[in-house]
């Protein structure tokens, strides 16, 4: 009852650390055992290591749950000193290191601290004192919990923030985190890594919080310079997360997610060896989703042909096959659409406003012509029955142009737009009892085109209305306009249904 006693008093003592596995490396076959006795009776799990190079491999394994190492300085070949340098410079920031030394003078401290050690302590010591400073560290250890914990809180929420203003990038977010997840678990990843991999993943797109909604919500392909402002996402996101995060890793799966095995990725055009480990997982797993998902400006891909670009992609050099064979394999058995995430009725909302704004003439109050497509894309106006459509043809654009220059006649096709609009207001105050009706007005270069769904009398009183401002346009600014109008069926579709060619 005693010794239950007090192992449950230990294990209060240490409920952090004994999450977690001790290494010891010394080369005294004596010590070494000592030392790894004594944890052992302090309920620790332990491992030994009788020289710098065993160890380092031990801990490039990965698969220990090693988070303490506690080593000697003097031992031949390599050293404690040459160990903590490898451990610094291969696995930063994933272990507390105690350095042993029986030499304690100051530079010898400095230099083991200054190496990367958390701490140093003079042999011979008495048990007692390695089991404060275990204490004190598991006390740092459960405090860095809490913090990584609030962390990954705040992460939850930006990665929320941005799905209002990007749905798409949150759904993708979540896809490529449990396909990296599942993908890096056949490879044999270990529990520590899969964690960072799953963080780093949710926030691997985080910088686009700060891409412009003309480019992040484009509802159709790049160009040039659309493509140069969003390659510089993956920066913005390893600002937002660096030094925010105790394992550097989440930052780099934001900044090099794009990056290649050949060094044609970007932001920075690394090569094999310059990219984090994990982020060769990634990479593929945020191609594949992005091919095989829907997105507002493209169709979804097939499986078969997403598959067939990545394996050419690893003929090129630019993706890790057995990562690739890894993801075939999971791919077998699960479908990362799966995963999907139905915005709330306030988010379809804000949604369609943003489609609805992109569309808008900058600084005007109605729409470029394509916004017809996207409404009917969208299913956001009934075309089951009957409409209306005018078509605004303005005749003699060339002469305007000549008379005004091209930029004073656009403003004054937006001024006459904006009459028009504002009549429309006025037309729709008017026939406002009438339920789910619309009238949208739109422009195409010069012209105007005008989309009613209220039906043949109300569009005889909105033909009057729009004869009065075509006539006021003529006197005003010697604009020279005909008005066609045709009526359409929802069976057809707007594209065929703006043909006006067979109209005079």
């Amino acid at each position: 009852m005693q010794g239950s006693s007090k192992t449950n008093t230990l294990n209060r003592i240490f409920q952090s650390l004994n999450q977690f596995s001790i290494l010891v490396v010394e080369d005294d076959t004596v010590q070494r055992e000592l030392l790894k006795q004594t944890l052992k009776t302090w309920g620790m799990s332990v491992f030994e290591a009788d020289s710098g190079e065993t160890a380092l491999n031990l801990l490039l394994s990965g698969s220990k749950n090693i988070r303490v190492v506690i080593t000697d300085l003097q031992m031949p070949q390599m050293d404690g000193i040459t160990l903590i340098k490898e451990i610094q410079k291969r696995l930063p920031h994933r272990f507390y290191i105690i350095a042993v030394s029986g030499i304690g003078d100051p530079n010898t401290i400095q230099r083991a601290l200054e190496t990367g050690a958390s701490d140093f302590m003079k042999k011979p010591f008495l048990a007692e004192q390695l089991f404060v400073r275990l204490a004190v560290l598991d006390k740092l250890l459960s405090l860095e919990e809490d913090y990584e914990n609030l962390v990954r809180g705040l992460f939850d929420v930006m990665t929320e923030m941005l799905g209002t203003r990007d749905s798409y990038t949150l759904e993708h977010s979540i896809r490529v985190a449990e396909l990296s997840v599942r993908t890096a678990r056949l490879m044999g990843i270990e529990k520590d890594d899969l964690e960072v991999l799953e963080l780093g993943c949710l926030v691997h797109d985080m910088g686009k919080i700060a891409i412009p909604d003309d480019v992040l919500l484009k509802p159709g392909p790049f160009d040039a310079i659309d493509r140069k402002i969003m390659n510089l996402h993956p920066k913005f996101g390893a600002r937002f997360l660096a030094s925010r995060y105790p394992d550097p890793r989440v930052s780099e799966i934001a900044l090099q997610h794009h990056e290649r095995l050949d060094g044609s990725g970007y932001p920075n055009g690394l090569p094999e060896g310059e990219i984090e480990p994990l982020v060769l997982i990634v990479s593929i797993c945020d191609v594949y989703e992005a091919l095989v998902a829907r997105r507002p400006y493209k169709r979804p891909m097939s499986k078969e042909r997403a598959l067939a670009i990545i394996d050419e992609d690893v003929k090129k050099g630019r993706f890790y096959k057995d990562a690739v064979e890894a993801l075939k394999e999971v791919l077998t058995e699960w479908d990362p659409l799966l995963i999907s995430r139905e915005p709330s009725d306030d988010l379809q909302l804000i949604e369609s406003f943003r489609k609805k704004t992109y569309f808008r003439e900058p600084l005007c109050s109605f729409y470029n012509y394509r916004y017809i497509f996207a409404l009917e894309k969208e299913r956001l106006i009934d075309t089951s029955e009957e409409g209306s459509i005018f078509l605004i043809d303005v005749k003699n654009i060339a002469d305007l142009n000549k008379r005004y220059g091209y930029l004073k006649t656009d403003e004054i096709l937006d001024e006459l737009g904006e009459h028009l609009q504002d009549r429309i207001n006025m037309f729709m105050r008017r026939f406002e009892d009438k339920d789910f009706q619309n009238v949208i007005l739109f422009r195409k270069g010069p012209d105007f085109i005008i989309l009613s769904t209220y039906g043949p009398t109300a569009d005889l009183f909105l033909k009057e209305m729009i004869d009065e401002i075509l006539k006021e346009a003529y006197k005003l600014w010697g604009i020279d306009i005909m008005m066609k109008h045709k009526t359409f069926s929802g069976h057809k579709g707007f594209r065929q249904s703006l043909d006006f060619s067979e109209l005079e």
